[in-house]
């Protein structure tokens, strides 16, 4: 009975181990949907700019400014995220 236990356990341990043998982690799926909604705003907000009056442009260029800073933070984290999962060679 001892020996049918310790074999699942190994069993299931080398199976959780496992599987973070797949790239990338949920952070990292959850970036790239914010990365794809902003890209997805800043698009309408572009569009918006075609057809609002002139009293709303400030409003839109101030939402155009968050997103761009949004994006750029979300960017900076996802290169951060690859940067640990392949670290570079050391240069020689």
């Amino acid at each position: 009975m001892r020996i049918i236990c310790l074999l699942v356990m190994l069993l299931w341990s080398t199976t959780v181990s496992a599987d973070h043998d797949e790239p990338g982690s949920f952070r990292e799926y959850e970036l790239k949907q914010e990365r794809i909604d902003i890209e997805i705003n800043i698009t309408e907000l572009l569009h918006q700019l075609t057809y609002v009056p002139t009293t709303v442009r400030p409003r839109v260029y101030e939402e155009l400014q968050e997103l761009q800073q949004r994006w750029h933070a979300v960017i900076l984290e996802l290169i951060e995220i690859d940067r640990v999962e392949h670290p570079q060679p050391p240069v020689k």
